[in-house]
């Protein structure tokens, strides 16, 4: 028998050597294509981000359905097996989507450094919390279910702010926060049933209407931060929602409780984002010799 903790470790560094080499390389020619969308002019390049992203998903893909298998609850060779282990690719792929956009933007390599160590350190947490949420009631469950929550809804948060802030055309960043919308929703539900179908579909579902409202939010002069905001506050709200949904406790008192979070969650993001925008609006002071300038 497979140590399924030493297969963590090995996926662990597979991954961040991977991010090394990613660092390291890059493709020197990129083709773009050129397209109307909508009566739209619109310039798409496949980039090296691009290219790396897809090749590390599918290495922390293959990963994550080399740990899990490993569990006695889906051992191909104790049992068949009748629940399908796609559902627990979308965290890790989230979470190296993140790490290879923001890397590459790093200040210096000491940053970029620290934030491979970071990375693997979310992604062997990750791995150890899927692998005690394989089957509901086994010791850690609880913990583990609570770990992949917070990573969940800190990489949504985060997404949502990054795919915003780079103000791209609706027809590409609405389809990319509808991507990973589908792929976070995917891992919050998946533990409220055992139907795949039921959960593809409540995925599919909330990256339609998150994609939706990215698309009206780009025609809205408001700042990334507030954009961001919104967009994961939707998601809680949705992903909330569904979760009560399938598992039977969707009752009046339940959809108060969310309508009072959420409009205190509105007023909130108003005042962040207003005092975001003074911030910003405050000029920069000229260069004065030291002995002059102000505290």
């Amino acid at each position: 028998m497979i140590d399924y903790h030493d297969r963590i470790s090995v996926a662990t560094w597979l991954l961040v050597f991977g991010m090394g080499l990613r660092l390291l390389f890059s493709l020197p020619l990129t083709p773009k294509f050129e397209f109307s969308a909508f009566g739209s002019p619109i310039a798409f390049a496949i980039t090296d981000y691009m290219l790396a992203a897809l090749m590390l998903c599918a290495l922390a893909a293959s990963c994550t359905e080399s740990i899990i298998t490993l569990h006695p609850a889906l051992d191909r060779r104790l049992s068949q097996r009748t629940r399908p282990t796609w559902s627990f690719w979308a965290l890790p792929t989230a979470l190296t989507v993140i790490t290879v956009v923001l890397l590459p933007v790093a200040p210096n390599s000491l940053v970029q450094v620290l934030g491979l160590l970071v990375y693997a350190v979310l992604i062997a947490t990750t791995f150890f919390s899927l692998y005690a949420t394989v089957e509901v009631g086994q010791k850690g469950y609880r913990r583990g279910r609570a770990v992949l929550n917070a990573l969940a809804y800190g990489c949504a948060l985060l997404l949502f702010v990054l795919v915003y802030q780079t103000r791209t055309r609706s027809l590409l960043s609405g389809t990319l926060v509808a991507a990973t919308a589908t792929l976070l929703t995917i891992e919050l539900v998946r533990s409220s049933t055992p139907n795949p179908g039921t959960v593809i579909s409540y995925g599919l579902a909330v990256g339609l209407v998150l994609g939706q409202v990215t698309w009206a939010l780009n025609y809205w002069p408001i700042d990334e931060l507030t954009g961001g905001l919104l967009l994961a506050l939707i998601f809680y709200l949705m992903v909330g929602i569904a979760q009560q949904g399938l598992q039977g406790r969707l009752r009046r008192r339940v959809v108060i409780e969310y309508a009072g979070f959420a409009l205190a969650a509105l007023l909130l993001i108003a005042a962040i984002g207003r005092g975001f925008r003074d911030l910003r609006d405050i000029p920069q002071l000229p260069d004065t010799p030291a002995n002059n300038r102000p505290f």
